[in-house]
């Protein structure tokens, strides 16, 4: 099976945010998107009060729920499943789980001696990274990646975010990503952009979501 490739260099937190939902409205086979922040933002869960946002950055509410995530030093990508994917029969937790193998997989092959956590941190934070929650990505007591999905009509979205310090190391990332993906999900990846009704999909999306006050500052 073939998956579609996305690849993006550095863009804005809304439009980032508005491909992502884009992609998922109009799902037709797996992507696979690995992208980057043209500034360093912070984006929250759907679900969560801006007051949780440090002080003078920049902020972003995501299409998913989960925590705060500093986008500052860390590789985001993002997996999108049409319906009828045999992972969408899978709980949330174990197709959360199959994800981050792949991810872990990649940051082994790196040197990065990271593991999936099998239990969770019982207290609640406004960080994604001070919480751990099960099959997050662990490295040593830190939490080093997170994800957070939603399940829609159309399919499921899944936003993920790893933590590196180090920026050689993310950009090996970046190209280590699709190949333990492709080994653990079965599957080859075609590398494409985005069509052009998807790009303008999400300049509509950026115009009247994303891009605004409304969005961004409820709850």
């Amino acid at each position: 099976m073939n998956w579609r490739l996305i690849r993006h260099g550095k863009g804005s937190p809304s439009w980032n945010m508005a491909v992502d939902e884009a992609l998922l409205r109009a799902v037709k086979q797996p992507i696979l998107r690995i992208y980057e922040w043209d500034r360093p933002a912070v984006s929250i869960g759907y679900f969560q009060s801006m007051a949780v946002v440090p002080s003078g950055r920049e902020f972003i509410r995501r299409y998913t729920g989960g925590g705060l995530v500093d986008h500052l030093a860390d590789v985001t990508y993002t997996v999108i499943l049409p319906r009828g994917e045999s992972v969408l029969d899978l709980s949330t937790t174990e197709s959360y789980r199959q994800i981050h193998e792949a991810v872990v997989k990649s940051l082994q092959m790196l040197g990065v001696a990271a593991v999936l956590t099998p239990c969770c941190d019982p207290e609640e934070r406004d960080s994604c990274f001070e919480r751990a929650v099960k099959y997050d990505i662990v490295l040593g007591e830190d939490k080093v990646a997170g994800a957070a999905q939603r399940r829609t009509r159309e399919g499921m979205l899944q936003q993920g975010s790893v933590l590196l310090k180090d920026e050689e190391l993310r950009e090996k990332l970046r190209v280590k990503l699709p190949l333990f993906f492709a080994e653990v999900f079965g599957v080859s990846f075609e590398e494409e952009e985005l069509s052009a009704a998807e790009r303008e999909a999400t300049r509509k999306l950026e115009e009247s979501r994303y891009g605004t006050l409304e969005w961004n500052q409820q709850k």
